[in-house]
């Protein structure tokens, strides 16, 4: 089949990182993909080309009618099957021209609103939690795939070492309230009042509208008296970097649809800390993989790091667990197979 991939945001994160792995599982299960992308976004930036992928760029701008010229032009000579879409703003664009080519339209749900997703002939959903939220808003079941984030990254179990001294423990992401990372803050503050040696990582840097969240965490460590026990690490460009620096990594999210972030930490054989936020509490629903806490919990994340820094023979044990669940349930090639099955129902009206 020939499938085009759509993704115009400007920023880069999860979901932009799930249309780059979207590509890449339908090109291994033979597809043809068409990767339409805004010119001007961090995913044009850091798109990985592979075999069977076209990239074709574009300025989306969803007032410019003159975008659906060079847009029909592109696609009829690529004469596609399915359109499948991450972006809520494209999907008027992208339905008109699939009403135009007779083919159907997909909507991959990064988040349980449903907004605009309702006007796709399917939506593909990360996890049963959302699916059963549309399904409760009126979206026909059969319609709705679950077809859950993946992670291309088929390296072997890592050795076993012991923490650092002191024991670095890091979070990673955007600058958001809802990454809880306020919570992560107070949590280490409570090890160092009981004397637990660590070190804290935040990686990340501010964009825009992050900066006051950035600011109230830097305040936060201050007033904690943290600053020389929590650094303000930046972004890395690569995230090997991030992950070798740290010992224990620790999602702290309030609000995760998904966490690609924790599939990153369990395929590199971290011990993976995490709040039961959405994603993660349908990840670690059937297994022991990571310590986990209520969401907003700063003292019960404490109680998990406190678990961890205590006995590095069970940390190791539930790093080693977590690695084989992403090798069982979340790496490229197996997740395209699902991609591949749920692509050929929707364009066949199945």
């Amino acid at each position: 089949m020939r499938i085009v991939n759509v993704m115009i945001s400007k920023v880069l994160g999860g979901v932009e990182q799930a249309f780059d792995d979207y590509g890449r599982a339908l090109a291994l299960a033979g597809h043809e993909v068409l990767a339409v992308m805004d010119a001007r976004g961090k995913t044009a930036e850091r798109f990985k080309t592979a075999e069977h992928i076209t990239p074709y760029f574009i300025r989306f701008n969803r007032w410019n009618v003159f975008l659906l010229i060079p847009l029909y032009f592109r696609l009829k000579k690529f004469a596609p099957d399915l359109i499948i879409l991450h972006s809520k703003k494209a999907i008027d664009l992208f339905n008109f021209l699939a009403k135009l080519f007779k083919i159907k339209t997909v909507a991959v749900a990064h988040n349980p609103k449903l907004k605009k997703i309702d006007k796709c002939n399917a939506v593909f959903s990360i996890t049963q939690y959302q699916k059963d939220i549309f399904v409760q808003k009126g979206l026909n079941s059969d319609n709705i795939f679950v077809i859950p984030n993946m992670i291309d990254d088929n390296r072997p179990l890592a050795a076993e070492k012991p923490f650092a001294h002191p024991p670095v423990i890091g979070v990673i992401g955007r600058f958001d309230p809802m990454k809880g990372f306020p919570d992560f803050v107070k949590a280490l503050s409570e090890l160092k009042r009981e004397n637990i040696p660590f070190k804290g990582v935040i990686g990340g840097a501010p964009t825009g509208k992050d900066r006051k969240e950035y600011d109230t965490i830097v305040s936060l460590i201050q007033e904690l008296n943290l600053q020389n026990d929590i650094e303000m690490a930046g972004w890395f460009s690569n995230k090997d970097d991030f992950y070798n620096l740290i010992d224990i990594f620790v999602l702290s999210s309030n609000y995760e649809p998904f966490g690609i972030v924790l599939l990153e930490a369990m395929v590199r054989t971290k011990p993976v800390v995490s709040s039961l936020a959405e994603g993660p509490r349908e990840i670690f629903a059937d297994n022991t993989a990571a310590y986990t806490f209520p969401v907003g919990n700063w003292k019960a994340l404490a109680d998990c790091l406190k678990s961890a820094l205590s006995d590095e023979h069970s940390a190791r044990q539930k790093a080693v667990e977590g690695y084989n669940l992403v090798q069982n349930r979340y790496l490229l090639a197996s997740v395209a197979q699902k991609l591949d099955i749920a692509v050929r129902n929707v364009a066949a009206g199945k």
